[in-house]
């Protein structure tokens, strides 16, 4: 088994980068300023970015972060989108670790919004299409719970999940499991049969909690969309 063949990486990614990569993220997440409610997906990325390259024993791993990177169709020419952060464990262009953030449970224009369907259909949906991590079978998404109510994010998450199975091409029902590579309540993982390919492509979920904040007494809290 060589560097070039998938199933190298497939152990490597399993075995020796994402569990490392996971605990990193949650480890730095935990020692940052959590956002607010309204707080936009670009600049919370940018700030988790910044405090991943800048931990102190970031120097213990031989891994390559890069911010926004562009991912490009090289027999077109032509680039098909940005991936919000992505990890390279090595110098082969096309074998990286992505991770896509997308906020939950956020104030939109002065309203609360579950954001639950774009998550799905914005965020898994491009792994599962290969527009993402085409050479490589882990991606990962960054759910943002902006008002810290993770369990609330997760049910809505995994409902939406269920809703959306066949074009998410997972088995019956469409279930958000705990990981199999990091045992944490807010770490799931979910797998998908990509047209491409036969092996399970698995994708890492990460809920990540916002200021929580309670409600005010009398008021009820709210979720306009999925």
């Amino acid at each position: 088994m060589t560097a070039g063949d998938p199933a190298y990486w497939d152990d490597f990614f399993q075995q020796n980068l994402i569990p490392v990569v996971l605990a990193h993220i949650v480890a730095t997440w935990e020692r940052m300023r959590k956002p607010a409610p309204g707080e936009l997906e670009d600049k919370i990325t940018l700030r988790l970015y910044s405090a991943l390259v800048n931990r102190k024993d970031r120097s213990r791993h031989p891994f390559l972060i890069r911010y926004e990177d562009v991912e490009v169709d090289t027999d077109l020419a032509k680039e098909t989108g940005r991936k919000d952060i992505v990890v390279f464990p090595g110098t082969l262009e096309e074998i990286y670790f992505c991770l896509e953030a997308k906020r939950l449970n956020a104030v939109v224009s002065g309203r609360k919004k579950a954001l639950a369907d774009e998550y799905v259909k914005a965020g898994m949906q491009r792994f599962v299409d290969a527009k993402y991590a085409k050479s490589v079978r882990h991606g990962a998404m960054l759910g943002y719970v902006l008002d810290g109510r993770t369990d609330r994010a997760i049910k809505n998450v995994e409902a939406n999940i269920r809703a959306r199975f066949q074009q998410l091409r997972m088995d019956p029902p469409g279930r958000l499991p705990p990981s199999t590579v990091m045992e944490h309540p807010l770490v799931k993982e979910t797998l998908h049969r990509r047209s491409h390919e036969t092996t399970p492509f698995h994708i890492h979920h990460l809920f990540m909690a916002g200021q929580v904040k309670m409600p005010a007494q009398g008021k009820k809290r709210g979720y306009h969309s999925s």
